[in-house]
């Protein structure tokens, strides 16, 4: 039975934005208000110290005026959480009990989706509502966490750039499905139009990384412009990887089943072949 919780810091950011209104308010007086009514740091594991935190509250700050009003009216649809859960867990065929919290919370307009384990048997989803979202953009955090529930594995960091890869195009490819988004003609993942200029460069660039374990690899291939100058470059690829399983009859709750260890090189043989198949080698 899956166990299922939400909440939110909104109260608490409404709280630190509201306790701004004042005249004169210096840099350093604006972090200690976000410290004394709202301090998540989405950072925290590599910014004990709130170095991070500081710049990140500096740089977001002039930009939440226009969203305040939208998060003000912010309510956490349960009923579409359970529904998006359900769906997943039925694509992918994964039926492990869930133990999970979904935690809505105010970024700073980069700040992504992350999860976390709580414990060995329970996961939590960090979810960032300042930027547009919909659906999709849920459903495939979802997906990770379901897929990560079934494999018992460590939310971060990945193994490897290739484990990363993997679980982006499982996960993005789950969410599509469930969610019936037009992929190709939204701007879902406005990364994938920049990527699709150079899909063989990326993917040519990025396969001696895959085995690379290190933190500045990961964040590179995952946040940062990787190998080729794109940003996203890991989902990229693992939309690409799945892509082509799909299309030679693997389904995606057959993918969920495959080892971890035999994930690495499962990826780099789909990359090599994508490469190989695709019409923009020259």
């Amino acid at each position: 039975m899956n166990v299922i919780q939400i909440s939110h810091y909104i109260n608490e950011f409404l709280a630190f934005y509201r306790s701004t209104q004042i005249p004169h308010l210096e840099e350093k007086g604006l972090f200690n208000l976000w410290k004394k009514h709202y301090g998540f740091n989405p950072y925290l594991k590599e910014d004990p110290k709130n170095q991070l935190a500081k710049e990140m509250v500096k740089r977001a700050f002039p930009k939440y005026r226009a969203v305040v009003p939208k998060i003000e009216q912010f309510q956490p649809n349960e009923e579409k959480i359970m529904h998006l859960v359900s769906l997943v867990q039925d694509e992918l065929q994964c039926y492990e009990p869930l133990h999970l919290s979904v935690v809505f919370f105010v970024g700073d307009f980069d700040t992504d989706p992350f999860i976390e384990k709580a414990t060995s048997e329970s996961y939590i989803l960090y979810f960032p509502i300042e930027k547009q979202w919909q659906d999709v953009h849920l459903a495939q955090e979802l997906a990770k966490a379901i897929y990560l529930n079934q494999t018992k594995a460590n939310p971060y960091p990945p193994k490897n750039i290739a484990h990363a890869i993997f679980m982006e195009g499982l996960s993005l490819h789950t969410a599509i499905k469930i969610t019936s988004a037009e992929f190709q003609t939204t701007a879902l993942y406005p990364w994938m139009s920049s990527c699709n200029k150079e899909p063989n460069r990326i993917m040519i660039n990025l396969l001696p990384h895959t085995r690379r374990t290190d933190y500045k690899a990961l964040y590179s291939f995952t946040k940062g412009t990787g190998a080729s100058g794109y940003l996203n470059e890991a989902s990229f690829a693992g939309w690409n990887v799945v892509h082509h399983l799909l299309r030679n009859d693997d389904k995606l709750s057959e993918l969920v089943e495959i080892p971890d260890s035999k994930i690495t090189s499962l990826v780099e043989q789909t990359l090599h072949r994508v490469i190989e198949e695709s019409t923009y080698i020259s």
